[in-house]
């Protein structure tokens, strides 16, 4: 057995009915070949047969007493496959909205913490004879990078599935430690735990006044260079997204071309993550505005970045941390958002880097879970987010996929859309995973606040197609020094 990290022991204790903390995907498969299996057999043998490839797969939790110290992870003795590989038919007619509607229903509800927490749904009934396949994964074992990993010991990169080797030692499952075992060694974390706050203390207050002023100087610098990031600093406005929210889910999901996101990407000198920002914006813009709700202010994201190192990689858990950016939905032409967004991001990135990884991740590790559950249900009952000035609108993440087709027992995978988590004050969070030539979108939000977030898409389609014209007639047209050579040279002739 082994003790989760904080990070990961936070999304257990944020988890209540309301806001169950898990996390997933719906990946499409096509049977194109003769050979492909998508029987639901077929698929619950692969996960079987590449368990041992998946260790998170037969781990349950143990908790400590009182839940005074973070939990453990163990070899769960009553594993059964069949209790988390399940089977659904999805109802006529088997389009995108029936799809879209089951994905809420089934993430609705909380996974059950006697039995290792995860999920996989077999959905058939799709039209054109494909299959879906929606994982649920809890949030504390998995972060956006490493519930990337895990699909790719699922899927393999041919059509004929790769020969798994046998594990060199057979699975063991633990047994339950007696409760005085567990008793002195969350006594013995306890005692430690005044000198290891100390020590956080020690290490965070020189880092936290250095990277106070540096942060007071960036703002200084751009309000008198960049007047339209003078508002980075401030609280973010209160919309509709940031509200008390209940279990009930709507969900959306769509691809965009991602050779269109380069085409912009290249053309005006920014990165992929900027563009996709840039088209969250525009859609957040345009959907308030329908609604007649866009504040004058500038909507703020969440946008989780990874922490993980190349050593962490295929660790599982989470590592990762979540910076805080303007949209810059005040700014009315997206080009120039862009623009904004880009060095805004740059910024942040900067401020990142001067704050240790591992220093951030022990901050969480700090408070006792059973204090974090206790105010995480006060938070909820209370309503906290009803009466406060949010941190954010919305988040945004954006995961980085394989760019060459992935195979699932002979079947091609189509598309692999994210699901993931809206919580009270944040009651939509947009995903995007990027998968060969496409670019994965998916929304999940609370349902009565955001009950048609296809429109949200929709709105990102239509920024991505407005901002390839722009860029198009940029590479089009002439660069200005270019132009006015040439009406020099037209006048001397």
């Amino acid at each position: 057995m082994y003790q989760l990290g904080g990070l990961d022991t936070l999304f257990l204790n944020l988890e209540t009915n309301a806001v169950p903390m898990h996390v997933g995907s719906l990946t499409i498969l096509n049977p194109k070949s003769d050979r492909a299996d998508l029987s639901f057999r077929g698929i619950r043998g692969i996960v079987e047969a590449r368990l041992h490839l998946l260790p998170m797969f037969r781990r349950r939790l143990l908790t400590t007493p009182l839940n005074l110290d973070q939990p453990y992870w163990i070899e769960d003795p009553d594993f059964d496959i069949e209790r988390h590989v399940r089977h659904r038919v999805l109802p006529a007619p088997g389009g995108d909205r029936e799809l879209a509607d089951l994905v809420s229903d089934i993430m609705a509800t909380r996974l059950d913490r006697e039995r290792p927490l995860w999920k996989l749904y077999y959905i058939e009934g799709l039209k054109g004879g494909r299959v879906a396949l929606l994982t649920k994964l809890h949030h504390a074992c998995v972060d956006g990078v490493s519930g990337a990993e895990l699909l790719t010991h699922l899927l393999d990169v041919e059509a004929t599935p790769r020969r798994i080797e046998p594990p060199e030692t057979p699975w063991i499952p633990d047994e339950f430690p007696p409760p005085w075992r567990v008793a002195w060694v969350t006594a013995r974390h306890l005692l430690a735990r005044p000198g290891e706050m100390l020590r956080l203390l020690r290490e965070t207050t020189p880092i936290a006044m250095a990277v106070g002023r540096t942060a007071l100087a960036q703002r200084r610098a751009r309000q008198a260079a960049r007047p339209e990031q003078a508002h980075d600093g401030n609280a973010a406005p209160r919309t509709r997204f940031n509200c008390t929210i209940t279990s009930r889910r709507s969900y959306a999901f769509r691809s965009l071309s991602l050779a269109d996101v380069k085409t912009v990407k290249n053309t005006y000198g920014v990165s992929v993550n900027d563009v996709i920002l840039c088209l969250c914006a525009q859609a957040l813009r345009e959907y308030l505005a329908e609604l007649g709700e866009l504040p004058d202010s500038a909507l703020i994201a969440g946008v989780p970045m990874s922490v993980r190192s190349d050593a962490e990689r295929g660790s599982g858990g989470n590592r990762v941390t979540m910076a805080r950016t303007s949209l810059f939905t005040d700014i009315a032409d997206p080009v120039e958002r862009l623009g904004a967004l880009h060095r805004r991001m740059g910024d942040v990135k900067s401020g990142m880097k001067a704050i240790p990884a591992s220093l951030m991740l022990d901050w969480a590790h700090a408070p006792p879970p059973a204090v974090m559950t206790q105010a995480a249900r006060l938070y909820e009952n209370y309503g906290v987010q009803d009466h406060m000035s949010p941190p954010f609108n919305v988040v945004i993440s954006n995961v980085p996929g394989p760019s060459r087709p992935l195979y699932l027992n002979g079947a091609e995978v189509e598309a692999s859309f994210p699901v993931s988590i809206p919580y009270h004050g944040l009651a939509c969070n947009i995903t995007v995973f990027s998968y060969r030539d496409s670019l994965d979108v998916g929304i999940t939000a609370h349902r009565p606040t955001v009950p048609d977030p296809g429109r949200l898409i929709d709105g990102m389609r239509r920024a991505l197609a407005s901002l390839k014209r722009r860029a198009r007639r940029e590479q089009q047209e002439p660069p200005p020094a270019a132009a006015k050579s040439a009406r020099a040279r037209k006048r001397r002739a």
